[in-house]
């Protein structure tokens, strides 16, 4: 990324006629990170100019680069004073990427988190638990973070990232499902053959029902720092 890049963004932003906030909003982050962006305080993320150049049909060459052609977008109308959001319960119980913590209820609502742009998100069960420690640092989801998970029975049979409870215990990790095993991994590397094999379940076990309930797939996790809304 050249040193240009956050000018480049400013350039987008101030084409389209969007105020820091209007331009933050419709991209479902912080109004900060726009202002920090254009202030020169931080580096736009791979992932926001990538949000960007779909967005709005930009060269992702001109604004990772400064490869012409640039093929700025041309003026919109401002966006609505309120942008749609959705409220997503938080469960009190955090999820545990280290050590276990016992699973309460799913009914035991602490308080709502805020998404913007739900429509994105076209899920009935989606719930929000809080991450803590580093196992699955290579998914991109740190401590702290909050992951969405569905809660609905037919997410529960794809390989991916889940939310479940395991001899008492919650857990956030990849599971992945192979003819009569279940398999749990840690993901602390972004390439998934380095992922760490925890621990594989026999689901013809009939100690294993009983060991395992798998609460919902992964499908989004929030940093709260810049209120950015990642994918799994």
């Amino acid at each position: 990324m050249d040193s240009d890049t956050n000018k480049r963004l400013t350039e987008v932003r101030i084409n389209l006629g969007l105020t820091k906030k209007e331009f933050a909003d419709s991209l479902a982050i912080a109004s900060t990170v726009i202002v920090d962006i254009e202030n020169g305080k931080r580096e736009p993320s791979k992932n926001l100019l990538l949000m960007v150049a779909a967005q709005y049909s930009i060269s992702l060459n001109w604004l990772y680069l400064g490869i012409e052609p640039k093929n700025l977008p041309g003026k919109i109308p401002s966006l609505p004073a309120t942008v749609e959001t959705a409220k997503i319960p938080l469960l009190s119980q955090k999820v545990s990427c280290g050590p276990g913590q016992d699973w309460e209820s799913e009914n035991n609502i602490i308080d709502y988190i805020d998404v913007f742009n739900i429509s994105r998100l076209k899920i009935k069960r989606l719930f929000a638990l809080k991450v803590e420690g580093s196992s699955m640092i290579g998914a991109g989801i740190h401590s702290g973070d909050y992951v969405l998970f569905d809660g609905t029975i037919d997410q529960r049979v794809r390989d991916g990232l889940y939310v479940f409870a395991l001899d008492g215990e919650v857990f956030c990790k990849r599971l992945e499902f192979d003819m009569n095993k279940i398999r749990i991994y840690s993901v602390r590397h972004i390439d998934l053959d380095k992922a760490e094999l925890m621990r594989t379940l026999d689901t013809q076990d009939m100690n294993t029902a009983e060991r395992l309930t798998i609460f919902g797939r992964v499908l989004y996790w929030i940093h709260p720092y810049d209120d950015s809304i990642h994918k799994a």
